[in-house]
């Protein structure tokens, strides 16, 4: 990553049992070090909407905390391919409109598909949320 740059990772977790859903995502500098983060319960939902949520929920944290060179990485490929297509603007999905808002605002951005075995510290987060 350049040097300037931060990194959110986030993450989404659904928990059966509990019919609960919760997200979490960490904001790191260039050398690695956790800058902030977020978790929090949304409830029942769907597996898309969850990741949708995550990511939108890490994008208003980035934009209030004043970060304007942004590396986003998620771990499901639709979202991303999704929210890259820009086919976000012909959805009726609230979480993904939003999205596509707050990415065209006057910040730097790159997103990127990420496998889920590089997103465990976020995947935790959302779990240990939710339970």
């Amino acid at each position: 990553m350049v040097s300037g740059w931060v990194k959110l990772n986030r993450d989404g977790a659904f928990l059966l049992n509990s019919y609960s859903a919760a997200i979490g995502g960490v904001i790191r500098d260039a050398e690695g070090n956790q800058l902030c983060g977020y978790s929090m319960v949304l409830g029942k939902d769907k597996v898309f909407g969850i990741k949708a949520r995550s990511m939108l929920e890490g994008l208003r944290l980035l934009w209030d905390k004043g970060y304007r060179e942004v590396e986003l990485e998620c771990d499901n490929a639709l979202l991303v391919e999704i929210i890259l297509a820009e086919e976000a603007l012909d959805c009726h999905f609230m979480e993904l409109q939003a999205i596509h808002k707050l990415i065209q605002m006057n910040w730097r951005i790159r997103i990127r598909h990420i496998p889920r075995a590089h997103n465990i510290v976020e995947d935790f987060m959302a779990m240990h949320v939710a339970i």
